[in-house]
């Protein structure tokens, strides 16, 4: 099939401020400023810098970042977030609306009610929704620099460093929340993440917590104070890689601090005396030397504490130092070696009791599964992962002119770019079928996706502040 030739003006609810969006060239050049058209051939481009609106083919384009409207995306909060992982990457977000044999309805903020083939559908997890305390970089003026230095700089929607310093905010933490961000970085990983800090004008605040990235290696103390909670502890992809999703789980009820890195469980440390008196709101990123460092996509949202069967530490800290004291015969600990033993058949409730049965009606946020024993009904949010049907996986067909793009809820689809109307973009895949996306849902469109030159070049990241 033909693609059509469509050219379009983004809507204003995109261009809130001036020269916020950047596009990206294969050659490494990026330009700053705001779309004026787009077709399938090329981007008409208007910046502050340009004496007058200049048009560029597509075909030399890397990607395209927008300011996508979060205000919508939080004004769409539901129960539960179901995150469907699909046979060629993509990963989408939404509420669970419905479940047969051969398709899963999906309700987005986005596009409304998604029709997906199952399959296509590898996996549904399934967590808790909440509101976001804070999502960001925004800009730089959200921030306040530490007397080390001022050697950040923003660009893109990502905060870079390329010196010793820190810069901080401050954010209403809930007691239990998850702060999780990603970060891509040249050399060793060797930044100081603080939180829960009484004091943002100083890169090293009397109280809080503070994580410290030393390459592969992760220590956890209180600030102000050389006491180490627990231990120290590695992860491999730290080392092996420059770019990694962090997040990291703190609970001021339990004193409980856990980090994940791309999405898989590294460690736990503890504080078994959390003074909350003297805790506060600040939030830091201190870089601890000069090498090239990047921040973007933080959120903070709340956590509900529940912790699950942690991974055996036994053998990934046998015959290592430790700071302190630690139990490797904890009872949560000998639990933990039990997860890997849960039956695939069977879904995980949020503390951590299992179920098996077969679904028969999802409905206003509730699941109705029929057990061996009688049909129960609960809300959708208890449930961890959605347990499918055997199928036969496929992975949808490429199509020329397709593009990857990124939602402001983290979610990422490929689809074919079909045509744009006055608000929304139309896109095809095999995933769903033909869809309308809102416009100002999207935080970036990268172009060329099966150009191998082009993708080395996405890869090659753009450390010039």
């Amino acid at each position: 099939m033909k693609i059509p030739l469509t050219i379009f003006a983004l809507a204003a609810s995109c261009l809130a401020q001036e020269d916020r969006s950047v596009v990206r060239f294969a050659n490494g050049d990026q330009l700053s400023g705001q779309v004026k058209s787009l077709s399938k051939e090329t981007l008409l481009w208007e910046s502050l810098i340009l004496k007058e609106p200049a048009e560029f083919d597509l075909t030399h384009v890397v990607d395209l970042s927008m300011p996508a409207n979060l205000e919508k995306r939080v004004g769409a909060v539901a129960g539960h977030v179901a995150t469907l992982e699909m046979t060629n990457g993509d990963s989408i977000k939404g509420q669970l609306g419905g479940l047969s044999d051969e398709e899963i309805r999906l309700n987005t903020w986005y596009a409304g009610e998604m029709v997906f083939r199952r399959v296509n559908v590898k996996s549904v997890q399934i967590s808790q929704d909440s509101d976001y305390f804070y999502q960001g970089p925004n800009s730089i003026d959200e921030w306040t620099s530490s007397r080390l230095g001022n050697g950040w700089t923003f660009k893109g929607g990502s905060l870079y460093s390329s010196s010793t310093g820190g810069i901080a905010r401050e954010i209403d933490f809930p007691d239990e929340c998850s702060i999780a961000f990603d970060a891509a970085w040249r050399g060793a990983f060797r930044p100081r993440i603080v939180f829960f800090s009484s004091d943002i004008t100083i890169p090293n605040p009397k109280n809080g917590y503070e994580m410290v990235f030393q390459g592969n290696s992760v220590h956890v103390k209180k600030s102000g104070s050389s006491k180490w909670l627990g231990h120290s502890t590695n992860s491999g992809d730290l080392r092996e890689n420059e770019k990694a999703h962090i997040e990291i789980r703190i609970s001021t009820v339990s004193g409980k601090i856990l980090l994940y890195v791309d999405g898989a469980f590294i460690d736990v440390w503890e504080d078994e005396d959390v003074d909350k008196t003297k805790l506060g709101k600040g939030f830091h990123i201190v870089s601890q030397d000069s090498s090239p460092l990047r921040i973007s996509n933080i959120a903070v949202t709340a956590w509900d504490g529940y912790t699950g069967e942690l991974p055996n530490r036994r053998d990934k800290f046998r015959n290592r130092g430790f700071r302190g004291n630690f139990n490797l015969e904890d009872e949560q600990s000998t639990r933990g070696a039990d997860q890997a033993n849960v039956d695939e058949n069977r879904m995980v409730l949020r503390n951590g009791d299992t179920i098996e049965g077969e679904v028969t009606k999802i409905s206003d946020e509730q699941i109705t599964l029929k057990t061996k024993f009688s049909e129960v009904t609960f809300p959708i949010a208890r449930l961890k992962n959605l347990v499918l049907k055997s199928a036969d996986m496929e992975n949808p067909k490429r199509n020329k002119g397709d593009v990857r793009a990124t939602l402001a809820d983290g979610s990422q689809l490929v689809f074919r770019l079909d045509e744009v109307e006055d608000k929304m973009l139309v896109g095809f895949s095999q995933n769903f079928g033909t869809e309308k996306f809102a416009k100002d849902a999207f935080k970036k469109i990268e172009f060329n996706i099966y150009n191998r030159d082009i993708e080395e070049r996405r890869l090659q990241d753009d450390w010039t502040p």
